[in-house]
């Protein structure tokens, strides 16, 4: 899996958006058509939305996510000024579930950019492909 270039910084931040079968990278906001673009869709709304409600319509309802008050701490602890890029490999996939290496950059003002790398987990209920894991990796 290729990671964002995090040599970027927020002033002038760029995240290249790209959709090949090996490799899905953007910050865009994304929809429930595929798993990329669920994961892509439930980052922009934590990133760009800041937005628990948004971010609730990218999972499952069954997911560990929506419980609680963590997401909304999540979304609380970001700058608001905080650029991301997501890069998104397939882990494996079947017609019901799938799983993804996801790596996420932050970029945060005035800080060197940060990685997270996760698994995550999505699976097709009523014809929307929704999160129903996220796992550090």
């Amino acid at each position: 899996m290729t990671a964002p270039d995090v040599s970027a910084q927020p002033t002038g931040f760029a995240c290249e958006e790209t959709a090949g079968p090996d490799v899905v990278t953007g910050s865009g906001p994304g929809d429930t058509t595929s798993g990329p673009a669920a994961i892509l869709g439930f980052n922009h709304a934590y990133y760009v939305n800041r937005s628990v409600e948004h971010a609730r319509r990218f999972l499952t309802s069954d997911s560990a996510i929506t419980t609680g008050d963590r997401l909304q701490t999540g979304i609380d602890a970001v700058p608001a000024d905080t650029r991301h890029c997501v890069s998104i490999s397939p882990l494996n996939t079947s017609d019901e579930s799938a799983r993804w290496a996801v790596t996420v950059a932050e970029f945060r003002p005035s800080t060197k950019p940060w990685i997270a790398r996760q698994t995550v987990t999505t699976r097709t209920v009523d014809g929307a492909t929704l999160i129903s894991e996220i796992t550090l990796a």
